[in-house]
């Protein structure tokens, strides 16, 4: 049986590494204890840790980051700790890893006071790109994104609509980054991924949109990831025409601002939807951007259609839906006929 006890010496595998190593200022130091807990990790191969367990690792894992001060330790650690989804040699402890810290967040997440914000801010964008990389090194595999919508939406999960003790500023920050992260990501990855499942990525975000009943969380979603998204694609649509870019206006701003293209997201999206109350495309080739365009409008008309969304949400989303149609995009998808 592995040993589950904390190790006063970093370099051991057997064993968790104590949070003072994994915070050390000294990188050869923090390095060791990194593979130390990577190791521990991975040798488990399909011993899973219970979920007890899990939550005890990640709020070690919490406070050492918590008490990290300085600011070059504090962005080491964040990629080191995001980091270690890729580098664990067993998928579902990367995926038990990768759900321990979002219920590491969900439940840690109003305790953070304002002078340590900003690096939380860090650590979740670390770990949403992380996120990203690894679906890629799984080539997007249907039971994996499956396990990945749930790890979001589902209880306990930073997108689940139903629990009124899950804080909705923490689905706003995720609502900020995300797209940028995806981005990134792809940008980023070796070899570059040559489709990307962009239904299935933003499909979270729409449940969440139809269900939740905090109004802020609801536009704050709409405006830093369905609208941008609806407005990159029909940008790509029109690029050969005379340009007529729409502009965001952020509630807190009057100031408008122009819509990120999101090239590397648009020029690789296919049209698969893994969800079955979804009539799902199931084309697995790059769309075209008005295919991309008709697909997401589709999905999310779909989406508010279903029995979960709240009325009053589910209102606003088909007035979206209607503006986006009447946007002067020519489009061919009616909706009553499918």
């Amino acid at each position: 049986m592995t040993s589950n006890r904390q190790s006063d010496n970093p370099g051991e595998g057997s064993s968790l590494p104590m949070g003072k190593y994994l915070a050390s200022s000294d990188k050869a130091i923090r390095d060791k204890a990194f593979n130390s807990l990577r190791l521990f990790l991975s040798s488990r191969g399909g011993d899973l840790l219970d979920d007890k367990e899990m939550i005890k690792l990640w709020k070690g894992l919490f406070f050492c980051f918590w008490h990290s001060d300085k600011p070059l330790v504090q962005q080491a650690l964040a990629t080191d700790l995001a980091g270690l989804t890729l580098t664990i040699n067993s998928t579902p402890t990367s995926f038990q890893f990768l759900k321990g810290f979002w219920q590491m967040m969900v439940e840690q997440w109003t305790k953070i006071d304002h002078l340590r914000l900003d690096k939380f801010y860090m650590l979740i964008r670390r770990f949403i790109n992380a996120s990203f990389r690894f679906l890629i090194k799984l080539d997007w595999e249907e039971n994996y994104m499956e396990l990945y919508d749930l790890m979001l939406t589902g209880p306990g999960g930073p997108l689940f609509p139903d629990d009124q003790r899950i804080p909705t500023s923490l689905a706003c920050h995720m609502s900020d980054v995300y797209l940028e992260e995806l981005e990134k990501a792809i940008n980023d990855s070796e070899p570059t991924p040559e489709t990307i499942p962009i239904l299935d990525l933003l499909y979270p975000f729409m449940t969440y949109s139809s269900q939740i009943s905090v109004n802020s969380a609801y536009k704050r979603v709409m405006e830093s990831i369905l609208d941008p998204f609806l407005s990159a694609t029909t940008n790509a649509v029109t690029s050969d025409q005379e340009p007529h870019p729409k502009r965001v206006k952020r509630e807190s701003s009057s100031t408008f601002i122009p819509s990120p293209d999101y090239s590397a997201i648009i020029s690789r999206a296919n049209l698969r939807c893994i969800h079955k109350s979804i009539k799902p495309e199931t084309l697995v080739v790059v769309a075209t951007p008005d295919e991309l365009r008709v697909a997401f409008l589709k999905t999310l008309f779909d989406v508010a259609s279903l029995p979960d969304a709240r009325d009053v949400n589910r209102k606003k989303m088909y007035a979206f839906w209607k503006a986006a149609m009447a946007d002067g995009v020519d489009t061919t998808w009616d909706p009553d006929a499918s």
